[in-house]
Formats: C-alpha cells, structure tokens, sequence
C-alpha cells in the first residue's frame, strides 16, 4: 500500500484550452498570447508539436511513441518521491497522465493507496487540476487527495480567505499544500493519517472541516539541497527516456522587479561541486540518459563554482549534452569555451528589454551590451541561444520597445519569443504601482506608458517583423524541445525551417483574423520537415512569402500610404436619407457596352481591371467633389493573395491616359504589399506607434474572371475576416470578365443606400466611360457626369445638396 501516489503533469488538450481562453475574448492578453502558437487544420486548432507528429508518426507504422514536450521523467517525480523514501513513506507514480491513463486507473482500483499527490508546476488555469481529481474520484473513493504546488501557494497569496474557501470546494481536493516549497508539509499529512497525529500541528496546510477548510499556522519552508538529493537508483532506468531535469541550486542572488521567485524561495543557496558530481555519477550510472537540463535560474553563479562545474564536467568524460539558463553579464570567454566543450546545446537566455532604460526599470543587473557580446559568441561556438522578452512592462513605450525588436536584429539569437508583461500582486513592481500608475492586474492592465492592449500588439509585431531569429512557439513546444527533437534525430536546421514553416502559418491565420484554415503549400512544406528522416529538402518558398522583411517593407509602405490628410472613404454620407431598413446587399447593372471595352482597352497598355478602376476613381472623385479615392480592391486573376486598398489622385489637371497609367502604378505597389494590408491598415495600436488614423473602408472593386461566383462575393469573403472593414463597406463595382465582354454591377448595402442613388452612380460611370472611350486624352476636369446618358437612366435629378464622400 503506497502512501503516496504522486501524480506528474497533466498536459490539458489543446483543443479544450484553446476554446476555454478564447470564451475570455480574442482580445484579451491571454488570447493574445495564445494565438500565436496554434494553426487551424482540418477544422481545429493545433500547436506546432501535434501538426509534427501528425505528418510524422504515419510514416513509422503502428507503435511509434508521439514527440511530446514532457517525454521524460518529470522532476518533480523524482525529487518528492526521494523527499518521502528519506522519511520512510512509500510511493508509486504516475508521470504523465494524460498518457498514463489506464496505468493510473490500475493503481486507483486496488483501492490501497493511502493519498494521491496533485503537483502544479505549469498549471496556470484549474482546469488541467479538476480533471486529474475527477478521475482519480471515479476510480478510488477512499484515498486522500493532496493538492500543492506553484498554482496553489500564488493562489492563496492573490486571493481573500472567503475566496480561497470556494477555490477550495471547486478543486475538490482533501488538503492543500500552501506553501512555495512544501515537502514537509506533505509529509507532515501522511504523518497525521498513518499515526493519528494533528493535523492542526502542520504548518502551511489546509483540510476539510466541516463544510470548509481550515487553514494552519503559516512558517518558511525550507528544505536543504544537500540533504534532499534525488536517488536515481529508486526509478527504473529506462523510465527517464534518456533526459534528467536538475537543478544544482535553489532560488536566486538577484532580485528583478517583474519576478516574485526569489521573496518565495528564500536565501539563495546551491551545492558543491563535489555533491554535482555525485549527481552526475548517479545519473551516469543509469546508462540511459544523454541530455541534461538544469533548472537553476542561475547557473554560472558564482563564474568560479561555475567553471569548477565545467572543468570537473570536462575531466570526468561524462558525455552528457546539457543546456540551461544563462546570465550574459556573468561569463567571460573562458567559461564560454569550457561550456563548449563539456557538451553544451544551449542556453535560456532572459534578455526581458533590449533597451538599457527598461533594464534598469526591471531592476536587470545585464545590459544591452552584455548580450550583444556573448550571443555572437554563443553562435562561434556552436551553442543554440533563446532570448525571451518581456513587453509592456511599466515604462515601455514605442521607443523601447522598438530598441528591443533591433536589438533582436543586431544580436541574431537563434530563437526568441516576446511576451505579454503578467502584473503579478506578488512581484516587488507591484508595491510601486502607484508610483508608474499601474491599475489592474494579470493580463489586463494599464500604466502611465503603456496598455495590456498596446502590449499585445507590439507583440504581434515583433512576431510578423523580426527577420534574423526565429520565433519559438509555446504550448508543446518549449527551447528544451529543440535538444529533445535532436535527440529523436532532427537535424538543427530542419528544426529551423519547421518552426519558419509553422510560424508562417500562424501568420497566415492571424492576416485574416483567425479561423481561416492553412494553405496547401504551407501544409505540404510543413509534411516534409516532419518527414525530416526521408532526406528531402522542405520548398521554403511558401513561408519565406511571410518573412519578416516583407512585413516591414508593407508595414512602410501602408503607413507612407495613409500618413498624409485624407478625407475617409464613409459611404453612410452617400445619400441624406440612406437606405431601407432592411439589412444585405443589393445590385445595378452598369450598362457599358462591349464595344466601349475593347475601344478603351486599345486605346491603353494597361489591362482592362486597371481602366475601369481608373475611371471608377474618376467618378468617386467627380461625385465627391476632390481628386482622393481609397477603394479596396480584390484582383484574384493577379494572384493577389488578399484584398488590398489603392489609394488614387485624380488630379483635375491630367489626361486620362496618364491616370489609367498612375493608377496602373499605384495597383502595382499596392499588390506588392497586399498580403498584410487589411492587417495592419484595420489595426489601430500598429498604426498609433505612427500616429496614423485607421481608414475606414466604404468602397471596394472587384475584377475576376473565373467562372462561378460574383466577383463581389470573392470581395466579401476576403473581408468576412476584417469584421471593422466589411462593417464599413457599403459600394462595391463588381467586374465579371465574360467571353466577349464583361458583366459589371454596382453592388451596394441595402440599409446604406436607396436604389435610385446608386442608379444615378452607375448613370454616371457609364457617361464616363463613353466620353473616355470617344477621347482617351481628355483632362480629367473635362469629363461631365450628367448629359443625355443620366437623364435617359434615371427619372430624378442629381441633388447637387447630397454628400458624395469617398
């Protein structure tokens, strides 16, 4: 009968969490943040290391064990049950349990297992907690449940007792572990239900009294490394997979104002060499490990215990591949060349700001010059570098924001992810939020510089923009799962061009606004590289289309665009009176002969889509009384991959030859830069770092020739994924190419307009394209809208009162 059976990690489904957090809001910070890790693919939302196994494992045949980010022995495993085999209390476990299903239902129906231990080291949300305690109630119902860990201690620190009550009953637990370490306290419980003791004598505890829980006295735990080595010998060697996570220290010398670790782990402290190296002959002695992760936060602290390490490393021939985290402004070269040579893979780097204001604001001892000097020395050496950044942070304006994307740039780490800043009650920031005017908290807040929403899109830009490093996505995927896939015999670049290939196709989702499924070429590029032991080369071609220079070469070109005075594009102006009350889209013919088109189409080099544009600019400008016109424009014959507006000035003053060949060149640049127009013109945060005012889009032209649907219904299902966009459109020129001619309509929003006004509108494109057709050279002043062609099309008169306002 195990005393205690300790649970692992309960890797929550994908699927579920992606629906949980987004019933939060697509713009909340959480959303936000998650958007970036997923692609939609055969209708759900799937993360970079379920798509991998997906085109992988069916080339291995049956058997094949999936990639997984947790396929190890987890830590925590090891170094509890070694905590309770010390104190004489038996355990059994289960490592991971989503896999480990029907092992853990096995152990649960013998019914002789005193407690069930619930860790929550990644949890972040209860929902992978209830799950666990729900099964482990279907399958057991005498063992005593124990719930502690991270999500637990911080939990009770940021919640009022009456809160912490009801968190109580929700989780279904039996006790609660309270407490940022917390051993003892599990081992005080076992104490009390094996020998009868009080429960009442165990500190940093909760348990069921009556209808609620009763909380204990609350001390410092705090448990001697030295003392509390894992014993390897107690877990059967292949159970580790070949990977061993250890840490050499606890807690951390430094004292950053963003993170709360150190207050909650207490003095820093670590082992001797000596006691390293008796851990790593323990692990050695297994003879199935190869890979080493250690999780001090600060590894090479003090530089000289840490190159002691890496001599003593170097000497005793371990052979081991290790990576950890790194402080730049502690090593020098020498320590960089023994990290080499002892068999580094690489280094977590928390770079947070590239800019040495924010640095100092985090309370960051590194500096900006710190990680531009090792990162390229990291690279000389062979050794794999991550930055993570943290965005938003109080102070964080555009400016350093941007100091840290070109920092990203100039050093070139191989991976890097910047994310949301988490206000967090329990980090020292938070006892100066007066001071920077924070308000709020987790992701929804604000400062004095800055917003969570700001944040976010900043974070996004650096995702789109950032060319000389690779984006690491998060959930099942994480820098150690870098060291795990070459390990499973994924070469370093073929891990590379996966993540640009996944990466690509995140970014495919979030151009159109989410929910639209990736495209075959990016699929096909991404099956490669997950048959990445065939030999064949993945076609990068498909997600270099979203590199970030082409991000930054539109996001240059939209704002050069709209940054000067412009009157908005507002339809609803249109008429006085507007519409019906009826919602939807209704048409007018255009009544252009198809003599006329093949008149105009010789008489210009340009194409047929670019002289109706031109002349449906021309009369826009006409009826509107000024020479700008913005229309968004869908060209699918052209390849255009989205819809993209075209900015025009009809100036008064020239012929119409020489603006069907102005706007011939503006369609061109436009096209060029389509891919990510919607995306950043419907986007007021990137557009604010400029201080441009986001169009309102009311007109739109659509020109195709492919057979099927109108060529309106292809604009509409472009911008079915820009709500703001399609919200506003109310006048749509609809261009079908036909054998012999072309069908042109006037599409308009029934509630926006009346009939008779967009019968005058076509009256007077129609007057247009005669007059050019008979002198393709005349200015465009010269050009009327009236005549006999209005007067025969329509029994009302023009107003000449009605607002034309495009």
């Amino acid at each position: 009968m195990p005393d205690c059976l300790i649970i692992g990690f309960n890797d929550f489904g994908f699927e579920g969490f992606v629906e949980m957090v987004r019933s939060m809001g697509t713009d909340s910070g959480a959303y936000k943040d998650l958007d970036l890790t997923f692609i939609e693919y055969e209708g759900k939302p799937v993360h970079s290391m379920d798509i991998l196994n997906h085109f992988y494992l069916p080339t291995k045949g049956e058997g094949q064990k999936p990639f997984h980010n947790s396929d190890f022995l987890w830590p925590v495993v090891t170094y509890l049950g070694s905590y309770l085999w010390r104190r004489g209390y038996s355990f059994d476990y289960v490592n991971l349990f989503q896999s480990e299903k029907e092992r853990l239902k096995e152990k649960l129906l013998k019914e002789d297992i005193l407690t069930v231990a619930i860790t929550t080291t990644l949890y972040v949300s209860p929902h992978p907690i209830l799950e666990v305690v729900s099964f482990i109630r279907q399958y057991n119902k005498t063992a005593k449940i124990i719930l502690g860990g991270p999500y637990v201690s911080n939990q009770a620190k940021m919640d009022d007792p009456e809160s912490l009550q009801l968190l109580f009953k929700y989780l279904g637990a039996d006790f609660y572990v309270i407490s940022s370490e917390g051993e003892a306290s599990l081992a005080g419980i076992l104490n009390a239900l094996k020998n009868g003791a009080d429960l009442n004598s165990v500190d940093n505890i909760a348990y069921k009294d009556g209808d609620g829980f009763r909380v204990t006295a609350t001390s410092v735990e705090s448990n001697d490394l030295e003392q509390n080595m894992v014993n390897y010998g107690l877990f059967p060697p292949d159970e580790f997979a070949g990977f061993v996570t250890l840490r050499s220290a606890k807690s951390c010398p430094f004292s950053c104002a963003f993170c709360g670790f150190p207050q909650r782990a207490g003095k820093y402290t670590y082992l001797p060499v000596n006691l390293v190296e008796q851990e790593l002959d323990a692990i050695k002695a297994l003879g199935t490990v190869h890979t080493l992760t250690f999780i001090d936060d600060t590894f090479n602290v003090p530089k000289a215990r840490f190159k002691e390490l890496l001599r003593m490393m170097i000497k005793n021939k371990y052979g081991f591949r290790w990576n950890s985290y790194l402080r730049s402004d502690h090593v020098d070269e020498e320590a960089l060349d023994l990290m080499a040579e002892s068999g580094c893979d690489g280094v977590f780097l928390g770079v947070e700001s590239g800019s040495d204001f924010m640095l100092e604001r985090m309370n960051k001892t590194s500096r900006r010059k710190d990680y531009l000097r090792v990162i390229p020395q990291l690279r000389e050496r062979g050794i794999v570098s991550y930055a993570s950044l943290i965005i938003g942070f109080p102070g964080e304006t555009y400016e350093t924001a941007n100091d840290t994307l070109e920092f990203i740039e100039e050093a070139r780490p191989d991976f890097f992810r910047a994310q949301l800043w988490y206000c967090d009650p329990t980090t020292p920031i938070w006892n100066e939020r007066d001071k920077y005017g924070v308000k709020g908290s987790a992701f929804n807040w604000r400062h004095d510089t800055m917003d969570a929403r700001t944040a976010c899109d900043l974070v996004d830009k650096f995702f789109f923009s950032v060319r000389n490093s690779i984006w690491l996505p998060q959930n099942g995927f994480e820098l150690w799962s870098v060291y795990y896939l070459q390990r499973k015999g994924m070469r370093l670049d073929q891990i590379k061009n996966f993540l640009r290939c996944f990466n690509a196709g995140v970014k495919e989702k979030m151009i159109h606004g989410g929910g639209k499924s990736i495209s075959r070429e990016l699929i096909d590029s991404i099956a490669c590289c997950a048959r990445f032991e065939d030999g064949v080369e993945p076609d990068m071609r498909p997600a270099e289309v979203y590199s970030g220079a082409g991000y930054r070469e539109a996001e240059r070109f939209w704002v050069e665009q709209f940054s000067s005075p412009w009157t908005t594009s507002n339809v609803e102006e249109l008429s006085e009176s507007g519409g019906t009350d009826d919602s939807g889209w209704a048409s007018v013919p255009v009544l252009v002969g198809s003599d006329i088109l093949e008149k105009v189409e010789a008489q210009h080099e340009a194409g047929l889509s670019r002289i109706l544009l031109a002349a449906f600019a021309v009369m826009l400008s006409r009826v509107a009384g000024r020479e700008d016109a913005v229309i968004v424009t869908h060209l699918p014959d052209e390849g255009a991959r989205s819809a993209c507006p075209v900015r025009t000035s009809a100036s008064w003053d020239i012929g119409f030859r020489q603006f069907v060949r102005s706007t011939e060149s503006r369609v061109t640049a436009s096209l060029a830069h389509a891919l990510y127009a919607l995306n950043i013109l419907s986007n007021p945060y990137r557009l604010a770092e400029y201080g441009v005012t986001p169009p309102v889009f009311g007109v739109g032209y659509s020109f195709a020739s492919a057979p099927g649907s109108a060529a309106t219904e292809g604009l509409q299902g472009e911008l079915k994924y820009y709500p703001d966009v399609a919200g506003s459109m109310g006048l749509v020129l609809s261009v079908r190419r036909e054998e012999g001619g072309a069908r042109l309509r006037l599409e308009y929003a029934s509630d926006l307009f009346r009939g008779e006004v967009i019968e005058k509108l076509a009256a007077c494109f129609e007057s247009i394209m005669a007059q050019v057709s008979d002198r393709p050279d005349a200015l465009l002043e010269e050009l009327t809208l009236g005549g006999e062609i209005l007067d025969r099309a329509v029994a009302v008169k023009v107003d000449e009162s009605e607002v034309f306002n495009f």
